[in-house]
């Protein structure tokens, strides 16, 4: 016969790391209903809702292993704070730059497999709902070749470019600025 407490006791063990996951505090949207998790701040800073907002996520880490790249989720997160806080969605652009090791992140399955011992890419789902909102996603040519990724290897919607400084230059002319 099973002791009773030895049982609760185990069960109180494996629910507490679920438990200790969820954040109340963390919200979501209203532009990415499962990225780009943001909290409520009280906030002095004025914030110009009427204005172009346009951003420049420079990405050469990947994601950690099986997760997705957390660079792009902190661009969502971006977008989604502008627009929760009365930003318009057409007033908030994004441009993801990704060069390095982080260009996997933005291939194909088929092409992930190759670099991640047959894993399917963590960021896919990101970069879709990312791609669906307008942002753009722009790979150092360069760095991709130097990895053997070729444009066929990125997934639709993704744009090879010269390279990360030819591309960068190119949004600075377009009023982008980089964000740390």
């Amino acid at each position: 016969m099973r002791n009773p407490l030895i049982v609760l006791a185990a069960a109180l063990m494996l629910a507490s790391p679920a438990m200790a996951q969820s954040d109340p505090t963390l919200r979501y949207g209203p532009v990415f209903m499962e990225f780009g998790s943001w909290r409520s701040v009280a906030s002095g800073q004025r914030l110009d809702v009427s204005q172009q907002f346009k951003a420049i996520f420079d990405t050469v880490r990947s994601g950690p292993d099986g997760e997705p790249n957390r660079r792009f989720d902190s661009a969502a997160r971006y977008m989604n704070l502008l627009v929760a806080h009365g930003v318009p969605r057409e007033n908030v652009h994004v441009a993801v730059v990704v060069h390095g090791p982080a260009i996997w992140d933005v291939t194909t399955d088929e092409a992930y497999r190759r670099h991640s011992q047959g894993e399917d890419n963590p960021s896919r789902e990101l970069v879709r709902a990312m791609l669906a909102q307008g942002v753009q996603f722009i790979v150092c040519g360069q760095a991709a070749l130097g990895q053997g990724i070729e444009s066929e290897d990125l997934m639709p919607g993704v744009t090879m470019a010269l390279s990360q400084t030819v591309a960068t230059s190119v949004l600075h002319q377009q009023g982008y600025t980089n964000i740390p």
